[in-house]
């Protein structure tokens, strides 16, 4: 399916006497967006919850929908949620993270790799399906990053916070498998399940290395208060639900045993009141010079991005930029010319370019 339009819909974020900072939304409206992947210089990948692929050029603004998607459990926050993409030898591999049916009223968090071939998902392989299925279409977690041979995948809690401290189930950590599905054993944990690479977290939304991938941030939600920003470590567990800054939804009751404690990872940086962070990079380009080494992530909440300066993996400095003008942010990519692609995920939304002119 093609779509071929003109959007002459442009927001002027900020000029100087050298450029101006402009915002365009490049795709029609498309509701409930959730993962994006750059695929070239010029097209992106980018997943639908409803369980829609599509490529977008980004400069001519041609959209094409992928065939071959898995069936989701589309219900609440689950759906086809990431993607990412890799490339060697001239073949395109993609990797979907999604909520899988089970059964008619369960459903579990998955992990498939296909070969991209002429807009078509092929050689469809499974990869990974969480032990814990659940009727609940909350916390599936469900972002992607890669490293050489292996697959990291956040799982969330699915709204039955105790399971995060269970290393028998997946609910409420970050696995690490080989790309190729067969049997990879972390030894994170005694007596934990071989995928568990790190535990201890409620509902990861955000999951990247730096340059050189020799860290691994993630930013999970909190419930009321307590959003986190995570270096992720082998073996490390985070502490949901004993140890949170976050407290009870309306009644603002404490949840587990404090906020730090031996044993417990602590966050590189809370947020009180939550920000309901979705989406993050690092930008590595030069059209925005500011933004340089920096971690940027989108806010649900807020609508809005947050700028994050860096040192010594410390978070020194934190800026706001882009409130209210795109809506719910839930994944940004940085293209190789420098420019962000934002998608947001409303029910009107679509996918933006964040430009200077």
């Amino acid at each position: 399916m093609k779509y071929v339009y003109i959007i002459f819909l442009f927001i002027f974020i900020s000029h100087s006497s050298h450029s101006k900072i402009l915002l365009d939304k490049i795709s029609p409206n498309l509701s409930n967006l959730w993962g994006i992947s750059i695929l070239n210089k010029e097209e992106i990948l980018f997943t639908q919850r409803s369980g829609k692929v599509y490529r977008l050029n980004i400069f001519k603004k041609k959209l094409f929908e992928i065939t071959g998607a898995p069936e989701v459990f589309n219900s609440g926050q689950g759906g086809l949620l990431d993607i990412e993409i890799e490339q060697k030898n001239k073949r395109i591999k993609v990797y979907l993270c999604f909520s899988k049916l089970v059964n008619k009223s369960q459903s579990a968090t998955a992990v498939n790799s296909y070969d991209f071939i002429n807009d078509k998902l092929k050689n469809k392989k499974s990869l990974f399906v969480s032990n814990k299925t659940s009727s609940s279409s909350r916390h599936f977690g469900c972002r992607l990053a890669i490293k050489n041979d292996h697959i990291y995948a956040t799982i969330g809690d699915r709204g039955s916070r105790n399971t995060a401290q269970n290393f028998k189930n997946h609910s409420g950590s970050v696995v690490k498998i080989l790309k190729n599905g067969t049997y990879f054993d972390n030894k994170a944990f005694k007596s934990s399940l071989p995928e568990i690479y790190s535990a201890g977290h409620r509902n990861p939304q955000g999951l990247i290395f730096n340059s050189n991938k020799s860290t691994l941030w993630l930013h999970e939600h909190g419930p009321q208060g307590g959003d986190e920003l995570n270096i992720v470590l082998k073996g490390k567990n985070y502490g949901w639900p004993l140890i949170t800054f976050g407290k009870e939804y309306g009644s603002g009751k404490k949840i587990g045993i404090g906020t730090s404690k031996i044993g417990y990872q602590d966050p590189v940086k809370v947020w009180i009141p939550s920000i309901a962070p979705s989406g993050m990079l690092i930008y590595n380009g030069k059209m925005f010079p500011k933004f340089k080494n920096k971690i940027i992530i989108g806010s649900l909440k807020f609508k809005r991005l947050h700028i994050l300066s860096l040192q010594n993996n410390n978070v020194v400095d934190e800026k706001i930029f882009l409130e209210n003008k795109i809506g719910r942010i839930r994944d940004l990519a940085e293209m190789n010319d420098g420019s962000i692609i934002i998608i947001n995920d409303e029910y009107d939304g679509g996918v933006y370019r964040l430009f200077k002119q």
